[in-house]
């Protein structure tokens, strides 16, 4: 399970680092669809019996989720309501 937590962990940090980097639509796409398989894989785990390193891990990982939401979903419905004004 840590290192499922870990690839999640991962995911994440690509997505920041394309956060950095010049706005590629098709990628950004790519890392999303990503992460979105990789946590659909979580409903189905039984969540009473995690170790501390894993509920540490699930902590950052809830932590860098929110922190990426507020620096990606601005851009995101900016670029959503540029794209609307065009059609």
């Amino acid at each position: 399970m840590i290192e499922k937590l870990k690839n999640t962990y991962d995911i994440l940090n690509r997505l920041e680092n394309q956060n950095s980097k010049k706005f590629v639509s098709s990628v950004f796409k790519d890392l999303n669809k990503t992460l979105d398989l990789d946590l659909k894989e979580y409903t189905s785990v039984n969540n009473s019996n995690f170790s501390n390193e894993e509920k540490k891990i699930i902590s950052d990982i809830i932590y860098k989720i929110e922190k990426l939401e507020t620096k990606i979903l601005p851009k995101a419905n900016l670029i959503n309501s540029f794209s609307d004004s065009i059609i």
